[in-house]
């Protein structure tokens, strides 16, 4: 009693809480995996058979409508169905009058391999939907009885054909298409299929045969209340781990309202600050006979080194020493801030502080969130510095700012130490759509050649090695369709085409091999469109010949 309780809340559970269907791990190619006892399998069925013909009689039904039924067992690996199956097949009297039998049988032993299609592999299927195609080979051994029609007695066939008599055996091939309706439990998973199969046959005159099926059937896992088990307790932790990110995220959000809150309170400070300041210097000769008393105050700012930054840890040029100043002011500064811009404009790395400004800052090539810069881009640095209010007040000047770029050189960062290294570039432009450049303008034209050139010494210095060119494109829509349509097509004719540049800079051929990926991989996520220029990219896989 207590067992069928637990099968009975299982049940429950699995109805309540949907997850994806009988083993599929969503790839074509199984996981490796030890024999498993709860993806041993059984099946059960039955149909309708559509009247057979054979291909060398033209299209003469030599039978009548008929049935089927059939049992098997098999094995779910990782999706894959394998399987061993007994169809008996029966139909009726053909009905035209060169139609040729009556009670034609078969009995198939057949090998079947299906392919599980779930949610986890085509993602707009529904949990309960699976898609199941496959195909089978096995022996059919053939029964029949002849009856008085024109074409028996033209053919002098007025007899049978015995189960294993001579020619009655032959080799059966089959096609099928299934849709299985997964209910939530692993115990039970009916389906609807159809098929089409065909035989060759030596006992009734030779040739191919074929028939189609439709049928109904139910496969059942025996251990299955043990993937059911574990189905639900995966949901269980899902819904634990989502209750706490939720608690996380209120939590976020209270302290961004509280930050939210606590800026409002400061900007309000500051404006009233603002105010005092214009009363206590209304008069725009006591501020000019003041300013004039007074050099202007200055921010400066330099980076070292400027050019060629390459943070790839190969002990050149692998950090920025960012020197900010403030000139010709009385006290320390209030507030100072270092911010290192991406080439969209967006923010990337941050510093700040209050009173004196650090001697110098050191830049690792990294953002605040641990992304690395790309090859051949220029990051700006802006410098501001907020005056203490005695400082603003005899300069009226409310901030100071200063500005510098710094320019990546080819990183090469590495995967494999002495063995693999990778270049990312985003910095080769193409005419729009196209694998061309007779259209961009003339200074990136000279982009593409500054930076196909450092390429391709940077190869060069690595003696003898194999490049794999890799073509990148952003998925707009976020669809198959547009990807396999558009973008891997062109990113492979991009790929190609700086497969030729790069020879023409003395790279031999059998060293580049090119290829397009179109949206795969990509660096920023759908969501974040500001940095989609990121995904728009080439990559290097650099590998050291054995």
């Amino acid at each position: 009693m207590k067992r069928f309780s637990v099968l009975l809340a299982v049940l429950a559970g699995s109805f309540l809480f949907p997850a994806a269907a009988e083993p599929d791990n969503g790839k074509f190619l199984p996981t490796v995996e030890f024999i498993v006892p709860n993806h041993v399998y059984f099946e059960l069925g039955g149909g309708l058979n559509f009247p057979m013909t054979f291909f060398n009689q033209g299209r003469i039904a030599m039978t009548g409508i008929g049935g089927n039924g059939y049992i098997g067992a098999g094995y779910n690996w990782s999706g894959w169905l394998f399987g061993l199956e007994y169809f008996h097949d029966q139909w009726g009297q053909g009905k035209g009058s060169y139609a040729l039998m009556q009670n034609f049988k078969n009995n198939i032993a057949i090998f079947r391999l299906r392919r599980v299609l779930s949610q986890n592999s085509i993602h707009w299927l529904p949990s309960w939907l699976e898609i199941v195609p496959g195909a089978g080979i096995g022996v059919n051994f053939i029964t029949t009885d002849y009856y008085p029609s024109k074409r028996a007695k033209e053919d002098d066939r007025m007899n049978s054909v015995s189960l294993f008599d001579k020619g009655a055996n032959c080799l059966f091939y089959g096609a099928s298409l299934e849709l299985a309706f997964f209910l939530g439990t692993d115990m039970m998973i009916p389906f609807a299929g159809v098929d089409y199969d065909a035989f060759y046959d030596t006992s009734i005159g030779g040739g191919f045969a074929g028939f189609s099926r439709i049928y109904l059937g139910v496969r059942t896992y025996p251990l299955g209340i043990i993937t059911d088990v574990q189905r639900h307790r995966a949901a269980k932790k899902r819904r634990e781990e989502a209750a706490k990110e939720a608690l996380l995220a209120a939590e976020e959000q209270k302290k961004r309202d509280e930050q939210l809150a606590e800026e409002e309170k400061r900007r309000r400070a500051e404006e009233e600050e603002r105010l005092a300041k214009e009363e206590a210097l209304r008069s725009q000769e006591e501020r000019a006979k003041l300013a004039a008393t007074w050099e202007k105050p200055a921010a400066t700012l330099t980076a070292s080194p400027d050019t060629d930054f390459t943070p790839d840890n190969d002990g050149i040029g692998d950090s920025v020493r960012i020197t900010p100043g403030a000139e010709r002011l009385e006290l320390e500064p209030e507030h100072w801030e270092i911010e290192i811009r991406d080439p969209q404009n967006h923010g990337f790395r941050h510093w700040s502080g209050t009173g004196s400004l650090p001697e110098s800052v050191i830049w690792d090539g990294r953002s605040d969130d641990g992304e690395l810069t790309f090859s051949r881009n220029v990051y700006t640095v802006h410098l501001t510095v907020v005056p203490a209010e005695k400082d603003r007040q005899r300069t009226g000047m409310d901030s100071l700012t200063a500005t510098t770029a710094i320019q990546t050189g080819i990183l090469m960062q590495v995967i494999i130490p002495e063995k693999q290294w990778k270049i990312i570039v985003n910095t080769i432009h193409f005419d729009a759509d196209k694998a061309t450049f007779n259209s961009i303008p003339r200074e990136q034209q000279e982009e593409n050649r500054e930076t196909l050139d450092s390429i391709a010494r940077q190869i060069k210095l690595h003696g003898s090695v194999s490049v794999l060119i890799e073509g990148y494109a952003n998925n707009v829509t976020n669809t198959q369709r547009e990807d396999r349509e558009e973008l891997i097509p062109l990113s492979n004719e991009r790929a190609k085409a700086i497969q030729g540049l790069l020879m023409e800079r003395g790279l031999p051929e059998e060293m580049l091999t090119a290829t397009g990926k179109g949206g795969a991989n990509p660096i920023a996520a759908w969501e974040d469109r500001q940095n989609w220029w990121k995904n728009r990219r080439v990559e290097f896989i650099v590998t050291k010949n054995e």
